[in-house]
């Protein structure tokens, strides 16, 4: 049954729409006020996906469903702040992650931090912030954290990172035998939820466990490698149970993996849910209520932002065509690393009016798969794969280039190759404003960061 309705969701046919939430008339003022390249994000997107989720949820039977953000995949203060307004939680990673937080002055208990060092002086630093909820995905972690509860005075909620080791088919899997991130589930060794857990709760006194974690992938779009994770799960909470005679747990976190739209269709959150609801509920009832936390950095922010490019030269080969922007990979760097397939679309420039450096085919018509999108950058992947919703008629000269749903990891990854510099970032507000959120850098603001006035 539940291969048969994950197949019927792959084989569908209609592919979601863009979120265009700006005008052309607006595009041209912007590009006029600020230049190109540039950012744009929607509010009303960020609050709508979240929604999204939530929603996707509702038939849970546990305690609660608690909506996390991991701010890795954009940590732009205004997009924080209208995730606060939400009341959702923030799934942190780096103490860098943590300083943008206490700038905010965000509520320690609606955090919740998930190290890969786990070093002890980060834990010292996350915990007299008054962050509570705490992720260990190794036993030196627990080793770590325990004594930094012992320096700061406090008992932490611990939770587990488990690596389920079940198959995934996604764009980028994070389960895998002897994977980077968590514990196997049982094993001879001190690294393995089985052990870490018992030691929790024999010999740790300073530590409450919460519960488990585990993040199977991004782009997930067969889900039966949930259902294989919370059987396997399932498993050892049965063992668990049998020879920890007080053992309960408060908070199972799935992790993300929530598909976004780029090329090909992907199922909605409900959708995905469906497939593994029942399995969450059969947990609820074998093992007690519990507060189901889902993850998400791509999906929460991904369809909420665009970019806007500008066309600043062509080449024409037979039938082909090259169309050189004035960016490059350094401001969608997914587009190398994973050959992310952003759907584009042209946009005429009102105010161009210099013919003269349109060739004598200009006005010629080429399909998709004639056309290629280059970057400004020296390096020979820096081109950009087309969707098959991208529509680059009239890729010319002067016009612009929107590069749909870039919201997430977009920016994270700004890089200065060839001495490229940050562009602005703007955001259409709930009320219609368009204001900027990200001032653009220049090249001198980058001389002095390389270190240009050190003598």
């Amino acid at each position: 049954m539940v291969e048969n309705v994950v197949q019927i969701i792959q084989n569908k046919k209609s592919l979601s729409k863009t979120n265009r939430f700006i005008t052309n008339e607006e595009i041209n003022q912007l590009v006029k006020e600020h230049g190109t390249p540039l950012y744009l994000v929607d509010e009303g997107t960020l609050h709508e996906k979240v929604l999204e989720l939530r929603n996707a949820y509702k038939k849970f039977h546990g305690h609660d469903v608690e909506i996390a953000y991991s701010i890795k995949a954009n940590f732009n203060p205004s997009i924080l702040k209208t995730f606060m307004k939400d009341n959702i939680t923030f799934d942190l990673t780096s103490l860098g992650e943590l300083f943008f937080i206490r700038e905010l002055k965000i509520n320690p208990e609606n955090i919740i931090y998930t190290s890969v060092t786990e070093e002890l002086e980060e834990y010292k630093q996350v915990l007299s912030y008054g962050v509570k909820r705490v992720v260990v995905s190794s036993y030196f972690g627990l080793i770590n954290l325990s004594q930094a509860a012992n320096i700061v005075g406090v008992i932490p909620k611990v939770m587990v990172r488990i690596n389920p080791e079940v198959g995934v088919k996604a764009e980028v899997r994070a389960s895998y035998k002897n994977g980077k991130f968590g514990v196997p589930l049982n094993g001879g060794k001190v690294d393995s939820a089985y052990y870490i857990v018992k030691s929790i709760f024999s010999s740790r006194p300073n530590l409450e466990f919460e519960g488990f974690h585990f993040h199977l992938g991004s782009q997930i779009t067969n889900f039966i490698c949930y259902v294989n994770a919370l059987e396997r799960l399932h498993s050892l909470l049965n063992k668990l149970k049998k020879e920890i005679p007080n053992f309960s747990f408060k908070t199972l976190d799935i992790g993300g993996g929530t598909p976004v739209f780029y090329n090909e269709p992907v199922p909605t959150p409900q959708e995905m849910a469906s497939i593994y609801l029942d399995k969450l509920n059969n947990l609820v009832s074998y093992h007690g209520k519990f507060t189901l936390m889902i993850e998400s950095g791509r999906f929460l922010v991904a369809e909420s932002s665009l970019m806007v490019s500008k066309i600043v030269n062509t080449k024409e080969y037979n039938d082909h065509k090259i169309v050189i922007l004035d960016t490059g990979y350094h401001l969608l760097l997914d587009a190398a690393l994973l050959k992310q397939e952003y759907p584009q679309e042209i946009v005429s420039n009102k105010s161009n009016n210099n013919h003269l450096y349109f060739s004598s085919n200009s006005n010629k018509q080429y399909t998709g798969k004639n056309i290629q999108l280059a970057g400004r950058l020296c390096d020979t992947f820096d081109v950009f794969p087309t969707s098959k919703l991208s529509d680059l008629s009239y890729a010319n000269i002067g016009n612009y280039v929107l590069f749909y749903n870039v919201g997430a990891y977009s920016l994270v990854f700004n890089m200065p190759f060839h001495c490229q510099t940050k562009p602005p970032v703007l955001m259409k507000t709930c009320d219609g404003d368009i204001k900027l959120i990200r001032k653009g850098t220049t090249f001198n603001d980058l001389y002095v960061e390389e270190g240009g006035l050190i003598s």
